[in-house]
């Protein structure tokens, strides 16, 4: 009888630990213990990633139940109206282009989820000082503040004025226009953005950070959506059926292709940042 009561308790235990190991809140850039490990705190879906030496949860990304807004792919609205035709080229390089070593390509799965969106990375900066510069006329709609590795990070959505969107993520200091309206937000723990209301309006070349990235990892995420029309890779009705969840990954561009013809020439030429994954992408091709 004993023995059997042992048992029951020790049985107790054991459920008692794993529901509490399921169940543990779960907060991104803390350590995690094994690479690929998934967990879902609040409707979010997070993915143990190797970030340097260390393993660590990732930014997440919303499950079904979750806001619209979730971390990955996020956009404007496609319903945005264009007030404006497009310039020729449509975009201005955000970035000085001789402290670029490398392309993140978007359109591709990086770190357990899929990303519209790209960026550019600077492996041989001593410091974090970047300009980022807005690189089309628009204006911003939301954006998010938020603790990663216990760093603070800032993202921006916008809706440029001819119907085609863009957003930055891992922005490291802001100027102060744009500081004033990220500051209007409570810090989070994810990149669930928040509207801004009224839009504040940006125009091409104007500076919106001057350090990107964190202390050890200088880079700056980029993604242009072209909300006036599908892209290609939408059209095939299995990829649409995958990406269902995020209408963005459907209006994603390759912006490589959108830059200045020498600096699109340029980033072309340089290597990608993304090991695995290389420069495959659905966008580019």
């Amino acid at each position: 009888m004993k023995r059997v009561s042992a048992t029951i308790v020790i049985g107790c235990l054991v459920l008692s630990l794993n529901l509490s190991t399921a169940t543990a809140a779960v907060k991104p850039g803390t350590t995690c213990k094994k690479l690929g490990q998934i967990s879902t705190s609040a409707e979010i879906k997070y993915t143990c990633i190797k970030s340097g030496k260390k393993l660590v949860w990732n930014k997440g990304v919303g499950t079904k139940g979750s806001s619209p807004t979730s971390p990955a792919s996020s956009s404007p609205n496609a319903g945005a109206t264009p007030s404006s035709s497009c310039p020729t080229p449509l975009l201005q390089t955000p970035v000085d282009l001789s402290k670029v070593t490398s392309i993140l390509y978007p359109g591709q799965e990086r770190g357990g989820n899929y990303k519209a969106h790209g960026g550019f990375g600077f492996d041989n900066a001593t410091d974090n000082l970047v300009t980022v510069k807005i690189p089309l006329n628009g204006k911003i709609t939301r954006v998010v503040r938020y603790r990663e590795m216990g760093e603070i990070q800032y993202l921006f959505e916008f809706d440029g004025n001819c119907g085609v969107s863009f957003r930055f993520d891992h922005l490291r200091k802001l100027t102060p226009k744009f500081e004033a309206v990220v500051n209007a937000f409570p810090i989070k723990e994810d990149t669930r953005t928040d509207p801004v209301s009224p839009p504040v309006a940006v125009t091409v070349g104007e500076v919106i950070a001057t350090e990107v990235g964190f202390l050890n990892n200088v880079s700056v995420d980029f993604g242009v959506y072209d909300m006036r029309q599908k892209n290609e890779a939408s059209k095939d009705p299995a990829w649409a059926s995958a990406h269902s969840q995020y209408p963005a990954d459907s209006y994603g561009i390759c912006w490589l292709n959108s830059l200045p013809q020498a600096d699109s020439l340029a980033v072309k030429l340089l290597p990608s940042r993304d090991g695995k994954n290389g420069q495959t992408s659905d966008y580019c091709k």
